[in-house]
């Protein structure tokens, strides 16, 4: 199963993740401390859930605190209700830093449902004093690799894609205006989690030179070896390189039956997985 191909990842980023230490009880789980701010003090994550079971921990809200120096009594700064609607249970927490030039530290709350498969990140910041709910991320994907490029200040999440076949890709995202934005391109780099994904066609592909797919550059013979590159699910087309090196795309159409994709070489018949398909060998993680 595709959790399996996570744990051998090795994400290649600059990581920029601190996972917090937490200590759980049957109520509260208790960061250790870290200036979420920036401004010199260090506060702390104090997160309040409903204890189901050893499993299962509903987060229900949040608040950070402080110490007085002159007070053995932790104070708080604020409080903030946690959104979530699916009783989705805690998984993790971590603090991050997306954008080290805005003078604030992320924190990302990790969700997971127990009947189904999904999955939440939530963004936090604390400013001034205040929590402040940014915005989710959802998956059906665990995430197991989630990281800051420092070069790019944008969070980087391993995603699950059916375009064109099942295959993997990093959605990106920035802080903009202290509003979590998404930038992943049209254009994505797909992967079976970081292996690449090298197939075998069945049938003479032809592959072209241009996105207008009027220059046809070479041909991808039965029985040779055909790596996917990249995908643009909205322009429709695959970056494919032939087992000699060469780079170029093929046009690609969704499928008439509704679901799944086709060369528009061949129509009628789906990319890969089906006898009379032109390209053979993925992997089917369901």
């Amino acid at each position: 199963m595709k959790l399996n191909m996570f744990k051998k990842l090795a994400l290649s980023l600059i990581l920029g993740l601190s996972l917090l230490t937490v200590h759980a009880d049957a109520e509260t789980i208790m960061s250790d401390k870290y200036d979420l701010d920036l401004n010199g003090t260090k506060e702390w994550i104090k997160l309040y859930v409903d204890r189901i079971d050893e499993y299962v921990a509903i987060p229900s809200y949040m608040e950070i605190q402080y110490n007085i120096p002159t007070d053995i009594v932790p104070d708080t700064y604020d409080v903030i209700d946690i959104p979530n609607e699916n009783k989705l249970s805690y998984s993790k927490m971590k603090v991050i830093d997306i954008n080290s030039n805005d003078k604030q530290k992320e924190i990302m709350l990790m969700l997971r449902s127990t009947e189904y498969f999904y999955n939440e990140i939530q963004l936090y910041s604390f400013v001034n004093g205040k929590i402040k709910y940014l915005d989710k991320i959802e998956s059906v994907s665990d995430f197991e690799n989630v990281g800051v490029n420092k070069k790019t200040n944008r969070l980087e999440v391993i995603s699950e894609a059916d375009y064109p076949i099942q295959s993997a890709y990093y959605r990106k995202f920035m802080i903009l205006q202290g509003k979590l934005k998404e930038v992943t391109s049209d254009e994505v780099n797909i992967s079976y989690f970081n292996k690449k994904i090298e197939l075998t066609a069945q049938k003479s592909i032809d592959v072209y030179s241009n996105l207008n797919f009027n220059k046809k550059s070479f041909s991808i013979r039965p029985n040779e070896k055909i790596i996917f590159v990249s995908a643009n699910k909205k322009s429709g087309y695959i970056k494919v390189k032939n087992s000699q090196g060469k780079v170029g795309y093929i046009q690609t159409k969704k499928s008439s039956e509704g679901y799944g994709h086709e060369l528009k070489q061949y129509s009628g018949v789906h990319i890969e997985g089906d006898d009379e398909s032109p390209i053979t060998g993925a992997n089917h993680w369901n």
